[in-house]
């Protein structure tokens, strides 16, 4: 039996597309809302027992590697990607992956009504 576990996380970015035909050329920010999904068996004894990973130990993690790294930041100066929501959450999924997480799907909402979803496989 496949457990997935999700927990969303929310930071403060600025970012400007210079090659967009649109408004988002121009520097702008969002409130982004990040939504990391991981999958694992269920633990069966110890102090985490009766669960995939611990809320607490998955927050440290994302704190870590994505949110103190991207939050109050222009992302343009901190990754070498152009920082479409896409690339975003693709970079979220490798980033987490590589430090160990089951990721099974990553959802980063750009606006209230705007999201992306990079998926496992």
């Amino acid at each position: 039996m496949k457990t997935l576990i999700t927990k969303q996380f929310r930071f403060e970015a600025a970012h400007s597309l210079p090659h967009h035909d649109g408004k988002c050329k121009k520097l702008h920010g969002h409130s982004y809302l990040l939504e990391v999904t991981i999958s694992g068996d269920i633990q069966t004894f110890g102090s985490k027992e009766g669960m995939v990973m611990d809320f607490g130990d998955l927050s440290r993690m994302i704190e870590e590697h994505i949110i103190s790294k991207w939050d109050h930041q222009y992302l343009n100066d901190v990754v070498p990607f152009v920082t479409t929501a896409e690339n975003l959450a693709g970079e979220c999924f490798r980033i987490l992956t590589n430090v160990g997480l089951s990721v099974e799907k990553i959802k980063l909402w750009e606006t209230s009504k705007v999201y992306v979803e990079v998926v496992r496989g």
